[in-house]
């Protein structure tokens, strides 16, 4: 299934947050929903601060750093863009670190936490945020394809009947391998 038009039930609306201010967490390819949703921000004032970590593990890693200077340099009343560098030492020691670390150290309570990227990133965020203090109710977490059949499943979650039976199979093997939207959906 291939799905073209704007993230859909993927665990990253900004309707879901509120009013609240927003933390994004972007691992890799991650980052891209979580600038649109900064663009989203940005075309609809709402006097809301955004802080976007995006996670790499060198400088010269980072995915269009151009661009989110240009971003952060464009909206630096409400926008502040903060890189999180695993393995290079040669940055200024505030950029070293891991994403999730990084982003637990500048979470303020009654933000919305937002995290994108790959499943594992996914997965990490699922168990730690929360034992970290975290509120369930604000945090949103990206779904992943893990597997081919995962796109089954969401498909079913949207109502298309082709792809029904082959999710009621998936849920009848509980193999484990489900998808997850968001912690509130795993309540």
């Amino acid at each position: 299934m291939l799905w073209l038009g704007p993230a859909c039930d993927v665990g990253l609306s900004l309707e879901a947050a509120g009013d609240a201010d927003l933390l994004l967490a972007a691992g890799g390819t991650g980052l891209a929903p979580l600038r649109a949703l900064v663009e989203q921000v940005a075309a609809s004032p709402s006097g809301r601060q955004v802080t976007l970590v995006v996670g790499a593990r060198t400088l010269l890693d980072l995915y269009d750093a151009v661009a989110l200077h240009k971003l952060e340099l464009a909206h630096g009343d409400w926008l502040t863009v903060v890189p999180a560098l695993s393995d290079d030492r040669d940055v200024e020691p505030a950029a070293q670190g891991d994403l999730l670390s990084m982003a637990l150290y500048l979470h303020k309570p009654g933000q919305a936490f937002y995290v994108c990227g790959p499943p594992q990133l996914i997965e990490a965020a699922r168990k730690r945020l929360p034992f970290a203090g975290v509120p369930t109710d604000s945090l949103h977490l990206a779904a992943t394809f893990q597997r081919a059949l995962d796109s089954a499943l969401w498909g079913s979650r949207r109502g298309s009947p082709d792809t029904a039976y082959l999710a009621s199979a998936l849920r009848t093997a509980d193999d484990g391998s489900g998808l997850g939207l968001s912690l509130r959906d795993a309540r």
